[in-house]
């Protein structure tokens, strides 16, 4: 039988991703599928790859991009492929624009369509603007027609640079709004992810059941502890932050720069105290936005977790299974197991002791 058909059989030094699996570091790949793993992975032969002193991994996620902030979707898939991401979820464009389309990857393109806010002061420029429970409802219901795969909420206004620990519109929508573009949400059987900063509106979010929270800037640990007692996705996007407070392009002033340090300290140090909680951490980078470009940003991201102290092995999990399990992605992404997509990366040394080697892998399947 030619090689082709057989698959191939890669014998790294070890697996990261593959847990619980236990046994030699063996995994046969068969029309782009992980076909078996260890003893039977060996016994069912193959071309053999030998990857002396290499860790074979899955490739990272992002939940949290932009793809119209920037040169524009075709390229910012681009520079994720590059980047050796397997998948990216695309969360709030301007209505007018197109929803990205997922060509069949990689990476992978999971979408909220168009995002839903509220009206008028509080309208944010990457949603829809309505108002009342019964239009929310309606958008919910068009938006899972449509082909969403999450539906995203907009309930708070950006943060305010100069004084920390306070957001623009702080509640934008209502409880009633919220509840209804839930319900409908789930009786589509997809998830709601909120876009919130504050306890106010995140308190809010979690009551109503929605599944993941955006950002999460500004809370306490009462929200913390009601985030992991839900099983609520958070994807904290502090490196959006940290890139403004690099400020390239010299958009702020030096008490700006003060206070933008002060909102990334406190962010930082939630992040760590969330994975203290147990709460279900999700990288995501918040890629597009300002000084945050396509591709790097995940990185960039992952380093700033590990720069406030988050475990490397949160770090490894937060990027992989969980990312794909809060993108409706388990089992195809985001470990090692029979039945996943092939889409590895082999690296000079063990990813769950340091994420970054994901950077620069020295071998990749996709």
């Amino acid at each position: 039988m030619p090689a082709k058909q057989e698959g191939l059989c890669l014998l790294p030094q070890g697996l990261a991703g593959a847990e619980p699996y236990q046994g030699p570091p063996a995994v046969l790949i068969r029309q782009g599928r992980v076909a078996a793993l260890g003893e039977e992975a060996l016994a069912k032969g193959g071309q053999r790859r030998e990857m002396p002193g290499l860790w074979l991994s899955p490739a990272p996620l992002d939940a949290h991009v932009h793809l119209y902030l920037g040169p524009g979707p075709e390229h910012a898939m681009e520079a994720w492929r590059r980047a050796g991401v397997a998948a990216v979820r695309d969360l709030g464009h301007k209505p007018h624009h197109a929803t990205p389309r997922d060509g069949g990857g990689p990476p992978l393109l999971r979408t909220a369509c168009v995002g839903l806010g509220a009206q008028g002061e509080a309208a944010y420029w990457l949603a829809a603007p309505l108002s009342g429970a019964q239009a929310f409802a309606q958008a919910a219901r068009e938006q899972a027609r449509r082909g969403a795969s999450v539906i995203k909420l907009f309930a708070t206004g950006l943060l305010d640079f100069r004084h920390p620990g306070e957001v623009f519109y702080p509640r934008a929508l209502s409880a009633e709004e919220v509840g209804a573009a839930v319900q409908e949400a789930h009786a589509a059987g997809l998830p709601v992810t909120v876009h919130a900063n504050g306890e106010t509106a995140v308190s809010q979010a979690l009551a109503q059941g929605v599944d993941g929270i955006e950002h999460g800037y500004f809370l306490g640990p009462r929200c913390l502890m009601s985030m992991a007692q839900k099983g609520v996705w958070w994807t904290p996007t502090l490196a959006a932050v940290q890139a403004h407070l690099e400020d390239p392009e010299g958009r702020h002033d030096q008490a700006t720069l003060e206070a933008l340090a002060e909102i990334v300290r406190r962010q930082a140090a939630q992040i760590k105290r969330g994975e203290e909680l147990g709460v279900n951490l999700v990288m995501g980078s918040d890629a597009g936005s300002y000084n945050l470009p396509h591709g790097d940003a995940l990185f960039r991201e992952i380093a700033a977790w590990l720069e406030a102290g988050v475990s490397p092995e949160a770090v490894f999990e937060a990027s992989t299974k969980r990312a794909a399990r809060s993108m409706g992605l388990a089992g195809e992404l985001g470990e090692i197991a029979v039945g996943a997509r092939d889409w590895l990366l082999a690296t000079p040394g063990d990813p769950r002791r340091d994420p970054l080697l994901w950077r620069r892998p020295v071998w990749r399947g996709f």
